[in-house]
């Protein structure tokens, strides 16, 4: 199983996996190794899911790349908002050991900081826009809860549109080292090694971000994706 890529500032081009891990077969919602606990509550489920090991990279989200102070570079997921803020939401892979973010490899326009961060155990974060002259504007979804059996739909930038079904609720993913996520949506939508991922949606209505995969586009694979709709309570955000 392959977690989400991040890259290097200051070889954006170039990416740098995260280590090669095992997956945990679950089953009923229990892992094969105890969990970490998650910094917000996984919603119930209505089903968990039951998987063979692979190989799973991280990876992030489809949109545009973004740099952080560490030499971290990710690529933005989705924008939201509350009363007094905007946000992107990020993987939590992603915005783990970063504080401030900007829109250069150079670091010379600064869009904010890393206001929450929730990996392991889930996989989220936030980063805060402070600087009015970076636009963010809005993805026009509607935020919503997948069902087992959905159709839904991933874009990458590396390997475009694709997409799969729902395939189990609940899913435990072990990603090595003590990273283990819970909570995440199965699907069937493929993925490809270095594949930096991207929203998943049903139309208009999105579901969750894309938290790892295994397998490739020829042969087929699984994808996994941290659920929308908790990023969004957990904070008091709306997508606009």
């Amino acid at each position: 199983m392959r977690i989400g890529h991040r890259f290097t500032a200051r070889a954006a081009a170039r990416r740098i996996g995260l280590a090669a891990v095992a997956l945990a077969a679950v089953a009923g919602g229990q892992t094969a190794a105890a969990a970490t606990p998650s910094a917000q509550a996984a919603p119930s489920a209505a089903a968990a899911s039951s998987v063979s090991a692979a190989t799973v990279r991280p990876q992030v989200s489809a949109g545009d790349t973004i740099y952080a102070d560490n030499g971290t570079a990710c690529r933005t997921v989705v924008n939201a908002r509350n009363a007094s803020a905007y946000f992107i939401i990020m993987p939590g892979h992603c915005t783990l050991g970063t504080s401030a973010w900007y829109a250069s490899p150079a670091l010379t326009t600064y869009i904010g900081p890393t206001v929450a961060t929730s990996f392991p155990g889930n996989d989220y974060g936030l980063i805060r826009y402070d600087n009015p002259a970076v636009p963010h504007p809005g993805g026009g979804y509607t935020p919503g809860s997948p069902y087992v059996g959905e159709r839904v739909c991933r874009t990458s930038p590396v390997s475009g549109v694709h997409c799969g079904t729902v395939t189990a609720l609940n899913a435990t993913v072990n990603y090595g080292g003590g990273q283990i996520v819970t909570g995440l949506i199965a699907t069937t939508v493929c993925t490809e090694p270095g594949d930096t991922g991207g929203l998943l949606v049903a139309g208009s209505t999105a579901l969750g971000l894309f938290s790892g995969g295994s397998g490739n586009c020829t042969s087929g694979g699984t994808s996994y994706y941290q659920p929308l709709a908790e990023v969004l309570a957990a904070y008091g955000l709306t997508l606009y």
